[in-house]
């Protein structure tokens, strides 16, 4: 569940709404408490003007003892207006309150700073006793109206200072915040709720249809095919997917029937080999006993008999049928590889040794060349010389008129590009390479596929085995074995075995 696509987009969706309803919330909480609060200044700004204006009223008529009663009528007529009282500019004493008890006192200490910081012009914010209010001072000037009663020594006759309370404020910006956070809360779940049930609709439930359709695909159902009417992303990707199995099954049918036909030429071969064996080994016995015969005979003939001309072929004869019996035999019925640890220069210069005579009557000469130091790699000896022999004998062949046969030996490793196809078909990373390079005849293009064929031969004595029988004696050492050639100018044959790979048995 925690690892479902559905799961991350909800949560970092849920994230983001709760991010930006936090902040949209806890902004208009802070804009409503900033509105209210400022109209708190505005309102005690008008009250101030209000009641200096009455002051002054009554100043005029000559009504001081009138003005203690009218402070506290102010009070008791309202509910917000806490306190108007009256100080000395100087000293800060109050002169008069509507709260007769703090006559003779001090103005508060947040008062006189803002009456020293002459901000007396400005409402602002205060606390007293623990609680919040809006507050305002107001400056009594020395009028020339005033002058008859307080004389004109003084610039300023007193501080009025009003303070009204901000608790039904506070009261309001508290149901303000319940209320915008239920709002929020009751937003967040609806559009969480409306969130994941587009999610299930859109999204999720397209990706579990897809699922069942690959699960069912896994299991061999290849005809299952995914919905491709919707027009967005999923419809798209429901085309290429099946576009893709399309050519999947297509691929497989096309590996069935090449299994099948490899199956079936495998029966066949494997009929043919019994019926070879079988026919070796009837032929062989009975050619034995003609060579003999025909050899006991040829012994009794003197020397100019014409007839010893004759018997000479015969044996030629029965000496190449007998070369065709034991590849016939050899290839139907091959002998196991013996695998030993050697260098597989050893077994090359065996080889070269016995090739060398019918090189040489030939006119080939035979280079051989060692690149670096060749490891030691699992191998018949045996049969990788009877390889060795094959190739070289057909590199001979190739050139009736004479010619050179290059072998080299080398290690390869993965990083050099011209091994890297091969070097991975040995599922390994390094590999011995023996190449076979003549400068004969070459190999027209429409055959090179066709030479490795068990009875293929352009050759009018050959069998067709020898390249067969060598590809099937590499491939059990897991090797390759690969040909380039160009008609005129001959052709390289390339043995790839892997480094010490170890065989069951050794």
């Amino acid at each position: 569940m925690f690892n479902s696509l559905k799961f991350k987009i909800s949560i970092t969706a849920f994230l983001i709404i709760s991010v930006i309803m936090t902040l949209s919330t806890w902004r208009d909480i802070k804009e409503t408490e900033r509105k209210l609060l400022e109209g708190q200044k505005e309102k005690v700004v008008l009250l101030s003007e209000r009641i200096s204006h009455s002051i002054m009223v009554l100043m005029l008529k000559n009504r001081w003892q009138d003005l203690q009663a009218f402070l506290e009528s102010m009070t008791n007529d309202s509910r917000e207006l806490r306190s108007i009282r009256i100080s000395e500019p100087d000293k800060g004493v109050i002169v008069a309150s509507s709260t007769r008890q703090d006559i003779g006192g001090h103005i508060n200490r947040r008062d006189r700073d803002m009456f020293n910081k002459k901000a007396i012009n400005d409402a602002y914010l205060t606390e007293k006793n623990a609680q919040g209010f809006a507050s305002k001072l107001t400056v009594i000037q020395n009028q020339t109206i005033c002058h008859r009663c307080h004389g004109s020594e003084k610039e300023i006759l007193g501080v009025m200072g009003v303070d009204i309370s901000l608790d039904e404020v506070y009261k309001s910006i508290n149901q303000f915040q319940k209320e915008r956070l239920l709002d929020a809360a009751m937003g967040f779940l609806m559009i969480g709720g409306g969130f994941m049930l587009v999610i299930g609709l859109l999204i999720d439930r397209p990706i579990k249809k897809m699922i069942r359709i690959i699960r069912r695909i896994e299991g061999g159902d290849l005809s299952a095919r995914m919905e491709e009417d919707k027009k967005d992303e999923f419809g798209l990707m429901a085309k290429s997917f099946n576009s893709m199995l399309e050519s999947l099954d297509a691929a497989k049918q096309e590996i069935e029937m090449c299994h099948s036909e490899q199956m079936q030429r495998a029966a066949k071969l494997a009929s043919l080999g019994e019926i070879i064996s079988g026919i070796a080994h009837e032929i062989k016995n009975p050619l034995t006993g003609i060579s003999c015969a025909v050899q006991v005979f040829q012994s009794e003939m003197s020397e100019d008999d014409s007839r010893k001309a004759v018997t000479t072929e015969i044996l030629n004869h029965i000496k190449r049928l007998d070369r065709t019996v034991k590849d016939l035999l050899n290839y139907a019925k091959p002998k196991p590889p013996n695998f030993l640890a050697l260098n597989i220069n050893d077994a090359l210069n065996k080889a070269v040794f016995f090739v060398y005579p019918e090189a040489k009557k030939q006119n080939v000469s035979i280079d051989t060349i060692v690149e670096g130091e060749i490891p030691d790699i699992m191998m018949d000896p045996d049969q990788m010389q009877q390889v060795f022999l094959n190739l070289m004998i057909n590199a001979v062949q190739a050139m009736p008129d004479g010619g050179k046969l290059k072998i080299t030996t080398l290690k390869s490793d993965i990083d050099k590009e011209e091994h890297i196809e091969i070097i991975k078909l040995l599922h390994g990373e390094k590999a011995v390479i023996v190449r076979f390079e003549d400068t004969g005849k070459g190999i027209e293009g429409e055959y090179l596929n066709s030479i490795f064929d068990p009875f293929f031969t352009k050759k009018s004595k050959g069998t067709g085995l020898g390249l067969a029988i060598s590809r099937r004696i590499i491939h059990e050492h897991g090797g390759e074995i690969d040909v380039e050639s160009k008609v005129g100018k001959g052709s390289v044959f390339s043995i790839y075995l892997p480094l010490m790979q170890k065989r069951e048995g050794v």
